[in-house]
Formats: structure tokens, C-alpha cells, sequence
């Protein structure tokens, strides 16, 4: 047998050893915002977005954010208004009467090779002047990020 092939073959057992000890980790979101009085202006409204990420890194492109119908957007965010992970925005954009784009930060430029559970987090702050809807219940933020899709309770009480 050649080294090629004994390097071969080690390779595909470290791999099938790797994948077998890799932990499979499910997207999930939650509102870290607390429920909020119907009717409101302005509210904040905080997302946190649990997925698998590389060293951390949220990925590229932009994310999506729908909001029900009921709840009240500006014209126009300021970037300022809607904080990354602590962080102004890159960009933000409203796109029809429900939608928000939020620009990411670009990838790093060195970046480790781990991929583990990660967290997201997109603060709208009271600047943003997001409105609660004027019913109180249970409402639906979609938000989406490359092939991921999550939804996110959004609690308005009297």
C-alpha cells in the first residue's frame, strides 16, 4: 500500500470519526424584549438568534427581519437605531411596509476553523420608534438569515 493511500484512508477515518462526534445544534430565536403594552410608541424590541456559527462569525449577507402587520415602522431607520451584537448596524433598509435589512459586518479576515452554537442579537432601540401593535397577544417576527428561517414571539399585554 502507497503513504498516498495510507494517507488516504487516515484522512476519511478522521473525518467519519469527526463526524461522529460532531453534536448536531438547532436554530432557535427568542424576544429578549418584555412584553409590551399595546399600542406603544416607541418600543424596544431585542432578537436573539441561536445558530450554528464559524468562530462566532454571524455569516455574510444581509437579514431579513418581517414583522407582523400590526406592528408600527418608520419610514426610515437610522443605523444608529438598530444595534448588531452590540454594535451599530452596517446598514438598515426598509423594504415594503413590513420588512427591515440589515446589513452584517463583514468576515474577518483571519478566522479559526471551529463551527459551534452562536448568537445573534438585533436590538431595536427606542430610537428606531417601532410601534406595539394596539391589540393585546401573541405575534410572529420572522426573521431570516441566509437558509435559516426563524420565528420569534412577540408578546403585547394591556
Amino acid at each position: 500500500m502507497s503513504a498516498a493511500t495510507r494517507l488516504g484512508r487516515a484522512a476519511v477515518h478522521a473525518l467519519l470519526a469527526a463526524a461522529a462526534c460532531a453534536v448536531a445544534v438547532a436554530a432557535s430565536a427568542a424576544a429578549t424584549s418584555p412584553p409590551l403594552p399595546a399600542g406603544a410608541r416607541p418600543v424596544p424590541i431585542a432578537l436573539t438568534l441561536h445558530y450554528e456559527m464559524q468562530c462566532g462569525y454571524p455569516g455574510p449577507g444581509p437579514v431579513l427581519v418581517d414583522f407582523p402587520a400590526q406592528v408600527r415602522l418608520p419610514a426610515r431607520l437610522a443605523r444608529a437605531a438598530v444595534l448588531v451584537d452590540g454594535k451599530p448596524a452596517l446598514s438598515v433598509a426598509r423594504v415594503g411596509a413590513s420588512r427591515v435589512v440589515i446589513g452584517l459586518a463583514p468576515r474577518p479576515r483571519i478566522m479559526c476553523d471551529v463551527i459551534g452554537p452562536g448568537r445573534l442579537t438585533i436590538a431595536f432601540g427606542l430610537a428606531a420608534n417601532l410601534g406595539a401593535p394596539a391589540s393585546p397577544g401573541t405575534y410572529r417576527i420572522v426573521v431570516r438569515r441566509a437558509q435559516l428561517r426563524l420565528l420569534v414571539p412577540l408578546v403585547v399585554v394591556r
